[in-house]
């Protein structure tokens, strides 16, 4: 792989951000990423998201600058579905059980694809603009 792109962010949020070397296309293929990713293209679509236009379901602008932009998309989407993980994953800890555990293990379940899903995205990015 060549030279990171240098307009791609950089600091202390990068190394969240940035693609861990393990973060491979056949390890989100594994975990199922394929499949949570042609079900938001298809809920993107039901709601009538205009894949031309700039939104977080597609990619609008294939050139580098677009690409970047969509990279600083996955990054507060990713940020927002961890958000949304923090209660459920507490609850849980806390001993939930029964009916409510079983609800909050499938949010949390559901929430996590959506969090691999802007993971797998960014890695793609950055491995077209790195070459």
């Amino acid at each position: 792989m060549s030279e990171p792109d240098p307009a791609l962010p950089s600091g202390l949020a990068e190394l969240y951000f940035a693609p861990k070397a393990f973060e491979s296309p056949a390890l989100y293929r594994a975990l199922g990423v394929g499949v949570a990713q042609r079900v938001v293209v298809w809920l993107g679509r039901r709601t009538g998201r205009d894949p031309t236009r700039p939104n977080n379901y597609f990619v609008w602008d294939r050139s580098p600058q677009g690409l970047r932009a969509f990279e600083k998309k996955t990054r507060s989407n990713e940020l927002m579905h961890l958000a949304g993980m923090i209660l459920p994953a507490l609850a849980l800890a806390q001993g939930a059980d029964g009916v409510l555990g079983v609800v909050l293990a499938l949010i949390l379940l559901l929430t996590v694809y959506p969090v691999l899903l802007q993971r797998y995205n960014r890695a793609r990015i950055y491995r077209v603009l790195a070459d």
